[in-house]
């Protein structure tokens, strides 16, 4: 009986500690935060009243140029990639499809320093921003004075005069204190 009594407290706690590693990998799982969607099948145009129309992708969330890029290789990385996740693509062969009123001939890609490819457009490496939270959101314009959505030419939308529509660039509420326009954007 002794035998048996031993084997089955060691099979309990064998089952016991099973059970706390799952229920800590779980617990970690749980805890990670959800990656925006970093990849692009598909760019298109969306419109807004007060901004015109700008590059999203194909659920329809907005792509952001960081004007310290100059139309060149990203700077955006660590904490300013947490906020501004990189568009990113496969390869140098994968683009996306351009939609209507693009030119499939403006994207490009850059190589990231963690050999990830970054989809550019006019030259420019795209982003999305974490607190766009739903299609049609642009909460990054104007961020910082560095952060600007995309026009179908490949341009910057509202960076002529240092404010952007719906948001000057100085204003805390636009992503920092004046004079701020760092990799975060203010964040």
């Amino acid at each position: 009986m002794k035998n048996g009594s031993k084997r089955i407290y060691r099979t309990f706690l064998g089952s016991l500690a099973a059970a706390a590693l799952a229920a800590l990998a779980f617990a970690q799982d749980q805890a990670a935060p959800a990656a925006p969607a970093a990849s692009a099948t598909a760019i298109n145009l969306a419109e807004s009243t007060e901004l015109g129309q700008y590059l999203v992708d194909q659920d329809g969330m907005a792509l952001y140029l960081f004007l310290p890029d100059a139309q060149g290789a990203s700077t955006c990385y660590n904490d300013c990639a947490s906020n501004w996740p990189p568009v990113l693509v496969d390869s140098a062969d994968a683009l996306p499809t351009a939609g209507a009123g693009l030119d499939q001939a403006l994207f490009g890609t850059v190589e990231r320093d963690d050999g990830t490819t970054q989809l550019t457009y006019n030259g420019w490496p795209l982003y999305y921003y974490v607190g766009d939270m739903a299609a049609g959101d642009t909460n990054g314009q104007g961020l910082g004075g560095n952060w600007f959505l995309v026009d179908a030419s490949g341009n910057a939308i509202g960076a002529d005069g240092g404010a952007a529509p719906g948001g000057d660039a100085g204003d805390e509420d636009a992503g920092g204190e004046e004079g701020e326009g760092g990799e975060d954007g203010g964040m």
